[in-house]
């Protein structure tokens, strides 16, 4: 039988590779994942099942097609929930097998970019998050975005300004006009005039963002201003001065006032960039946001539903307790960390990177940042880690967290409410 399949298959353009039991093949796929794997079901040993198990656990987006001369309704149910693909009957029509295999292999790189698409491109595209810091950028981004004044988002690295300002551009009437980025530290001074032209001619009628603008040096800070006061930019291919339709839209992860204050940074420029400054939170500010934050990029960045992890609520609690020095972008890293090595799979504590699962996580953190603030401040931090911690160690059950911490379930609830933090989790997630 597999010189027959081998035979149809390799007329058909197809590389074979035999195994002649489910220990060669776990070997062969070990040794050099393929795109698809025809697998038996009766066979000496360890039968086909077992090995389809063991397979998906190894390569969950590893398309697997059945075959068996014994099949039966039950063991080709069993099959398609131990992830295989399809399900033939031996003798397999020639036609059914190559349209099969043709299918299975398609649809398993069409995943794969998407994946790489996501994966590349995986940041959130809105303000995922309950907490009250998250809901506040999300109301003033409402409230700006019809408008035309100039906005300057500040934040850490890697919180999501450019998401806001993509955010900013989508809600306003410039919203089917392009969306330029321009990053003040990627030009020289020489070029900066010809750049920022040619940019803007590109955001006709658009948004252009300027990303990091305490990188422009002083005669690009002059430059720019020049531009805010007038208006009136050369024409890239005629030289001649031409009135800018944009709305212009700038971050910073540095104190700009500071800079401003030290003499590094124009005043006027910063009072034209700021008309309405936006504040983007740290990631350590709105640790309950974390869980769904989480589960999103798990769910984007996974190459299918089969292969998207399940965080362990003692996981979660890690996770959430973590300082993030990187932000939103450090924890769609460590995300995608998670599918890479551990697809399908349920996250214990001790399989995250050493820098989580060895406690750089806020036990002693915690205490570091609340004796830096007001009683007040201090207790409501403790509240909602804690109260977070319990929910996920419970699984999201509000009447089990009510009793271990000692609370009537309608208190639970309204404190959580007070704390901004959502009660529906799952465990594990």
């Amino acid at each position: 039988m597999r010189t027959a399949l081998a035979g149809i298959l390799e007329d058909d353009g197809y590389n074979i590779r035999f195994a002649e039991n489910g220990e060669q093949c776990l070997q062969a796929v070990t040794d050099r994942v393929p795109q698809l794997v025809l697998l038996d079901i009766w066979m000496e040993g360890m039968d086909g099942l077992e090995v389809l198990g063991r397979l998906k656990r190894r390569v969950p987006d590893l398309p697997v097609i059945m075959i068996s001369g014994h099949g039966t309704i039950e063991t080709a149910v069993q099959a398609t929930q131990k992830g295989a693909y399809d399900f033939i009957e031996k003798p397999p029509s020639v036609e059914r097998l190559l349209l099969t295999v043709s299918r299975a292999i398609r649809e398993a790189q069409l995943r794969k970019e998407n994946y790489l698409l996501r994966a590349k491109g995986g940041d959130v595209q809105e303000m995922l998050g309950v907490s009250s810091e998250i809901a506040t950028v999300r109301q003033t981004i409402k409230q700006v975005a019809p408008g035309e004044s100039r906005v300057l988002i500040h934040g850490e690295s890697g919180t999501g300004k450019e998401i806001v300002a993509r955010l900013i551009h989508k809600g306003s009437r410039r919203s089917e006009r392009p969306f330029v980025l321009l990053a003040p530290g990627a030009v020289s001074e020489g070029t900066f005039e010809t750049a920022l032209a040619t940019i803007v001619a590109q955001a006709r009628g658009g948004t252009l963002f300027l990303d990091e603008v305490a990188d422009l040096a002083p005669a690009m800070q002059a430059r720019l201003l020049k531009f805010l006061q007038d208006g009136l930019l050369p024409d890239p291919s005629t030289g001649l001065p031409t009135e800018a339709d944009v709305r212009m839209l700038s971050s910073t992860s540095k104190d700009l006032k500071s800079l401003v204050d030290a003499g590094k940074f124009r005043a006027d420029l910063y009072y034209r960039l700021s008309v309405v400054p936006v504040g983007m939170p740290s990631l350590r500010s709105r640790s309950v946001d974390i869980p769904t934050l989480v589960q999103h990029f798990l769910k984007v960045l996974a190459p299918d539903a089969q292969a998207v992890p399940k965080v362990a609520p003692a996981t979660m609690a890690v996770l959430t307790s973590y300082e993030w020095p990187g932000n939103i972008r450090q924890l769609k890293n460590l995300c995608e960390w998670l599918v890479i090595m551990h697809a399908g799979k349920t996250i214990n504590a001790d399989m995250l990177p050493p820098e989580l699962a060895g406690g750089n996580a806020v036990g002693g953190n915690l205490m570091e940042s609340a004796v830096a603030m007001p009683l007040r401040q201090a207790r409501e931090l403790f509240e909602k880690n804690y109260l977070t911690s319990q929910l996920l160690r419970f699984g999201g059950n509000v009447s089990r967290t009510a009793d271990f911490v000692g609370m009537e379930r309608s208190a639970l609830h309204r404190k959580l409410k007070s704390l901004g933090v959502d009660a529906r989790v799952e465990g594990p997630y």
